[in-house]
């Protein structure tokens, strides 16, 4: 059953108190009518915390309010009910850690848990490195989603698994229509929820590619607000000339 809040306006009242007036009124017949205690303003205080913020401060001796999946409030001396309080007992709290270079694209399907990411704090996975990934960026993410999966996960479209796929493992330039098949692709895993582009110009077929191949298809993936990472041509001699690439 509702609480109705009936309120009349008295002359001798300010504008300003009649409005903490009502205010306070409001929240007194609220709890009473609740015949309850209000709810905890979160589900889990953690305290005692050494406080790593992720933006390059020193640690603060602090607090966390966590209410539903969301952190409400951060800080020193933070005061709030909650359900359930964890005393840190002077132990680190930190944004979980971001792994941008996993090799989880068929992995997360055996085990979603990602338990051996999450004992270490990471809790999100970038993966398609090294120019391989899903080049139908859409079937591989929506198989994702009916997974319980623990960790956030992104991925990059893989140069190398569109170049197969368009030509094989052939050892030569492609042709205009080849470019432009493989352009599409790519456009199509960016509309499709990759986030960038990835090369591993290390291995075939990434290994045939020009750097202007590479670079036509990164075009496109920037229009779309993606990245370029790349697995570098060459790791011993011709480093050099790798990393000006």
């Amino acid at each position: 059953m509702a609480c109705p809040l009936i309120f009349k306006a008295k002359s001798f009242l300010s504008s300003r108190s009649y409005f903490c007036f009502l205010l306070l009124t409001a929240l007194s017949f609220a709890a009473s009518c609740t015949g309850r205690r209000a709810a905890p303003a979160a589900d889990i205080l953690i305290t005692n915390a050494r406080i790593v913020d992720g933006t390059g401060n020193p640690w603060y001796l602090g607090s966390i309010a966590v209410a539903g999946d969301r952190i409400e409030a951060v800080g020193p001396g933070l005061k709030t009910a909650a359900r359930r309080t964890i005393d840190a007992g002077g132990m680190v709290v930190a944004p979980g850690f971001i792994d941008i270079h996993n090799h989880c694209d068929d992995g997360l399907f055996y085990t979603p848990d990602a338990e051996n990411f999450v004992r270490q704090g990471v809790t999100t996975l970038i993966g398609g490195p090294d120019g391989e990934s899903a080049v139908d960026m859409g079937a591989f993410l929506a198989a994702l989603d009916t997974l319980p999966l623990a960790v956030n996960a992104a991925f990059t479209v893989g140069q190398g698994s569109v170049r197969r796929a368009v030509m094989g493992m052939a050892d030569r330039a492609p042709t205009e229509e080849e470019l432009e098949a493989m352009k599409r692709l790519v456009a199509r895993a960016m509309e499709q929820g990759a986030i960038g582009i990835s090369t591993g110009l290390k291995y075939v077929p990434g290994a045939y590619s020009s750097t202007e191949e590479v670079i036509e298809l990164a075009r496109v993936a920037a229009s779309y607000g993606g990245f370029y990472t790349s697995h570098l041509r060459e790791e011993g001699p011709g480093l050099i000339e790798a990393v000006q690439e």
